[in-house]
């Protein structure tokens, strides 16, 4: 790769979107871990943690067409619909719930890194399923965070747990990556076509809320929402906001600067949230689970450097 084509680490206004975008997404495991600790219901906490970026996301589709005539409306066609609707079913019926799950069995130190190897099978799904190119810098970085998966499970199995089923955390997480992953295929598709970002995110939380919502109706289980601590539903509206902010700071960082730049610092993620969950939450952290938080960020970043490089701004 020549030096006009390889892409090149700054730290401008993008890269500071993109670092509040990391904070951001850190904060939503850390609100949402708090709320576990509460003992809240996973599919009211995922309606609930997923209501500000649907009203966002819906507020910014009303405008879209206005800001680029050219979209094509997520309705035009039945399959570019499906695609979305699958893809609220997968994030936010599935993958979120178990993302709760894990918080609450292995907290944040164990549950955020393992949820980080999501770009690992973000990029095998999409040169599987969209002939997206996979180089060996990617292999490599995949292979750290593997590492770095082994070394967090043996440290925590050495150290203080949050709870006696920690382990159960792993393949919740690993669960819930995989289906953000799948996730992430069906939504490059409708945006590939021509779907605005905001409007494909509107639909797809609509479907979202409106399952785990018709579930909780059909369940008998609708007077949660005035059951449970308004405290603990504070929690996860709380991480609802800081994803909605997260969002609004990814999508002005790549406007700002490179994919690679912007992706690889938002990947600071992976890292930022167990260290504030030591610092605020008093989760254990000893020296192994130290080494494999860190091989997961370095394994996460080398597979958004190498991805991005290819991609451009």
């Amino acid at each position: 790769m020549s030096s006009s084509t390889r892409p090149q680490l700054k730290f401008g206004a993008g890269e500071r979107w993109a670092l509040g975008a990391a904070f951001a997404y850190a904060l939503t495991n850390i609100f949402v871990r708090v709320a576990v600790r509460g003992d809240i219901n996973y599919l009211l906490g995922v309606s609930l943690r997923a209501t500000p970026v649907f009203l966002f996301s819906f507020a910014m589709g009303l405008s879209a067409r206005r800001r680029n005539p050219r979209i094509v409306s997520p309705f035009s066609d039945w399959r570019l619909l499906a695609a979305l609707v699958g893809y609220g079913i997968l994030t936010f019926v599935i993958a979120n719930p178990l993302l709760f799950a894990a918080l609450r069995f292995g907290g944040v130190l164990v549950t955020t890194p393992v949820t980080g190897t999501q770009v690992l099978w973000a990029g095998l799904l999409a040169a599987l399923f969209l002939h997206d190119h996979l180089n060996w810098k990617m292999v490599i970085g995949m292979i750290i965070c593997v590492g770095g998966i082994a070394l967090l499970a043996l440290g925590q199995s050495g150290g203080a747990p949050v709870s006696p089923r920690w382990w159960l955390a792993i393949p919740f997480a690993l669960a819930a990556a995989l289906c953000w992953s799948l996730s992430g295929v069906l939504v490059t598709y409708a945006m590939r076509r021509g779907v605005n970002n905001f409007q494909s995110l509107a639909v797809a939380t609509f479907s979202g809320i409106l399952c785990l919502n018709v579930y909780l109706l059909a369940s008998g289980q609708v007077s949660l929402y005035w059951q449970t601590p308004l405290s603990v539903e504070g929690s996860v509206l709380l991480a609802g906001v800081f994803n909605t902010a997260a969002l609004v700071c990814v999508t002005t960082a790549l406007s700002l600067t490179t994919v690679a730049s912007a992706n690889t610092i938002n990947s600071l993620q992976v890292g930022i949230a167990p260290l504030i969950a030591w610092i605020f939450l008093g989760e254990q952290l000893n020296l192994l689970m130290g080494l494999g938080i860190l091989s997961v960020m370095v394994g996460v970043m080398g597979v958004q450097w190498a991805k991005g490089g290819a991609t451009g701004r």
